[in-house]
């Protein structure tokens, strides 16, 4: 901890405390763990002015076009179609029986020279590369110029039972100090099989994946602003989302002390903070040995302290902002 000394007229010195504080060719050669494969009835989808986007997993994996451009995820944070979307996929031609056998690459990779020749009519198998799914799509449009786009593709096997997920930190309400690196924890878990993924989001963008318990990113760096927070489990190609769980993330104020009093026999002072962020009151006889006195999370602009006065002894104080859970 840091520290910056202020000085009164009365013998106590306060102390200030400032704050605390897979783009390109995918190889399956390393792959550790069974993939889930959408061998399930043939689903159609035709894109269209009231009908944009088709979802495969909510909350994780969804696909667009741009009129006279190609697909991106919206459902991932992408904007509109860029370098290497759409994100969480990765494509490959041929057929779902022999996905192991195939080098994926972005879509992206495949914009060279006239797409609806290349694409129209032949098979290929789309990998969910954090939900670790492979499905078979085939375009049956893709003009040329621009346009809706259809296709029709797989979907998961049998329906299973659907996972549960809970955000278990932070706490719904929580106050972070920016610039903030916050774990985002997850309870999952499924009646049979397993969860094989769970997505973490903060508003609707991606902060990360995890594969397995337990189930926890760091969405770090996050500015100013207010956040909602989801989770999204996926089993046997099964998603579910979470209840959303809002935080809140401030600029820290500058801590200052309002000048010492005298009050009913206590000695007091004031110092400014952020609602919801941590404090700690210390003191001291030497300046070198510090006892803390009281945390609080505080719930208002500035924060009262009283402690009990002792006559012919010098004590010292310091007020710092804990860090970010």
């Amino acid at each position: 901890m840091s520290f910056r000394k202020r000085g009164f007229r009365f013998s106590p010195v306060f102390l200030t405390l400032l704050g605390l504080l897979l783009s390109g060719v995918f190889g399956l050669g390393q792959r550790t763990r069974a993939a889930t494969l959408w061998t399930g009835a043939d689903t159609n989808f035709t894109q269209s002015a009231s009908n944009l986007v088709d979802v495969l997993i909510p909350g994780a994996v969804s696909l667009d076009r741009a009129y006279s451009q190609w697909l991106f995820n919206p459902a991932a944070g992408d904007q509109g179609p860029g370098p290497d979307t759409p994100t969480d996929t990765l494509w490959a031609f041929g057929t779902l029986d022999n996905y192991d056998a195939y080098a994926y690459q972005t879509f992206d990779s495949f914009r060279d020279g006239d797409l609806s020749k290349l694409l129209v009519g032949n098979p290929m198998v789309v990998y969910l590369v954090n939900e670790d799914v492979y499905l078979s799509l085939t375009f049956s449009a893709w003009p040329k110029g621009g346009g809706f786009f259809a296709y029709t593709r797989s979907t998961p096997p049998t329906v299973g039972p659907a996972p549960s997920v809970t955000i278990t930190n932070p706490a719904n309400g929580a106050v972070f100090a920016a610039p903030a690196n916050v774990i985002i924890g997850a309870n999952a878990k499924v009646d049979s099989g397993a969860v094989t993924n769970v997505a973490f989001f903060a508003n609707v963008t991606s902060v990360g994946t995890a594969q397995s318990a337990p189930f926890t990113v760091t969405a770090g760096n996050l500015a100013t602003g207010q956040y909602a927070l989801t989770a999204v489990a996926t089993a046997e190609g099964v998603s579910t989302t979470s209840s959303v769980v809002n935080i809140t993330v401030v600029t820290p104020v500058s801590i200052t002390l309002s000048q010492p009093r005298m009050t009913n026999s206590q000695f007091a002072f004031d110092y400014t903070a952020n609602p919801g962020l941590s404090y700690v009151v210390q003191n001291s006889s030497n300046l070198v040995n510090w006892s803390s006195l009281v945390t609080n999370i505080s719930n208002s602009n500035s924060v009262p302290f009283t402690d009990s006065f002792i006559p012919g002894g010098a004590r010292y104080y310091r007020v710092g902002r804990m860090p970010n859970p």
